[in-house]
């Protein structure tokens, strides 16, 4: 099962006003907590298969996929963000990346939960910087954590790929 995402020209789309850009986010969980990135960093959603293993990689690297003819690194979020997992999910997915600077690779989440329409002014900023978190943003009466796609991707991926 796979679900392919159509990707747009640019990453925000402006929305009514010159001050409100507004930009379409995929939401997922992770543990018990909710993030979003924007679905143009997105290629598609991917059942959670088996991995090969990767000998010396870090604990937050679950081995790597062959995604039609191209291998790609997988990452367990959960490690990384140092969440619980939920317990036995047959739901978690892996959802294929591609940064800014275009490293792709996969990022396991427990499951897609939806899709929201974030303002990018709503979005409140967190105090750390280099965190892996651009802010805080409420859908709804949820608070939804904006990861900061390009920082986790360059930590866990870039670093490791030959310039």
């Amino acid at each position: 099962m796979a679900i392919s995402i159509q990707q747009g020209t640019d990453m925000t789309e402006e929305a009514g006003t010159e001050d409100a850009k507004i930009v379409k986010m995929i939401v997922f969980v992770v543990g018990e907590q909710e993030y979003c990135i924007p679905i143009l960093s997105v290629r598609e959603i991917r059942k959670f298969e088996k991995t090969t293993a990767l000998p010396y990689a870090p604990a937050y690297v679950c081995g790597a996929i062959n995604l039609r003819g191209v291998i790609l690194t997988v990452i367990d979020l959960a490690v990384y963000l140092n969440v619980k997992p939920e317990a036995d999910n047959p739901r978690r997915v892996v959802v294929i990346v591609e940064s800014s600077n275009g490293i792709v690779c996969g990022i396991l989440v427990d499951r897609v939960i939806d899709m929201a329409d974030v303002n990018l002014g709503e979005i409140q900023a967190v105090s750390e910087e280099g965190s892996s978190l651009s802010g805080l943003v409420m859908i709804g009466d949820r608070i939804i954590g904006v990861l900061r796609l390009d920082t986790v991707v360059g930590e866990l991926v870039g670093n490791a790929i030959p310039e």
